[in-house]
């Protein structure tokens, strides 16, 4: 079933986890790096720069940066890629910085036609029978689900959290899917295959996760 004809917004967003200085990663850093224009920096919406925590975006991107956790993200999907390559770019530039995992993380907030469809959708994925006798007309808030060995045998989760949509939208559905990746094991903060784990996986995170929605989509409605 397409995702295309639910489909109201996709957010995209790649987030590392190491051992970070926020300072350095500032707009005109990115700028006399080559990784973005001069118009680009200047024009950046700054919301706090800190020891502790920068946090900026630019028109297609927002990037924050605290001492352990680096996140590139858009809902603009002509940007999905340029935004792979930038988050790619600055860890090249910065090799010996420590990164011990990866997270390309999928956001698809999907609008149903009605309220029964609505209903239904929540009561297929856990049949709300379930609760019949200890619950008054129960209803699903939120379902997860996790593949906690990868199926493609590499080290990291494959998580999948359904809830409502916010903000608030009518028969709104909000599919969050994690895909993590983790160093192999004896790899020691060796942020270079992160990056190469990123470049490689990239096609194929994004094929996957709306193959996943779809076959939810399929079950559900």
């Amino acid at each position: 079933m397409s995702i295309e004809k639910y489909l109201q917004k996709e957010s995209l967003s790649i987030v590392f986890l190491g051992d970070f200085n926020p300072v350095i990663l500032q707009p005109f850093w990115l700028f006399h790096k080559g990784l973005i224009r001069e118009e680009e920096a200047s024009n950046a919406k700054i919301g706090v720069i800190h020891n502790e925590i920068v946090k900026y975006e630019l028109d297609w991107v927002s990037i924050e940066i605290s001492k352990q956790r680096c996140e590139f993200t858009t809902t603009k999907s002509p940007y999905f890629d340029p935004m792979k390559d930038l988050s790619a770019s600055v860890f090249k530039i910065l090799k010996e910085t420590p990164i011990k995992s990866l997270g390309i993380n999928h956001i698809f907030d999907l609008k149903l036609p009605n309220s029964e469809v609505y209903y239904e959708f929540g009561n297929k994925l856990c049949p709300l029978s379930n609760w019949e006798g200890s619950l008054k007309d129960p209803r699903l808030l939120q379902l997860e689900i996790l593949e906690k060995e990868r199926k493609d045998c590499l080290s990291g989760q494959y998580r999948i959290r359904i809830t409502p949509a916010y903000p608030k939208m009518d028969y709104g559905v909000s599919i969050n899917i994690n895909d993590h990746y983790d160093l192999e094991h004896g790899q020691n903060g060796v942020n270079m295959e992160i990056v190469k784990r990123l470049e490689e996986n990239w096609n194929i995170s994004i094929i996957r996760a709306k193959e996943t929605v779809e076959n939810i989509l399929l079950k559900a409605i």
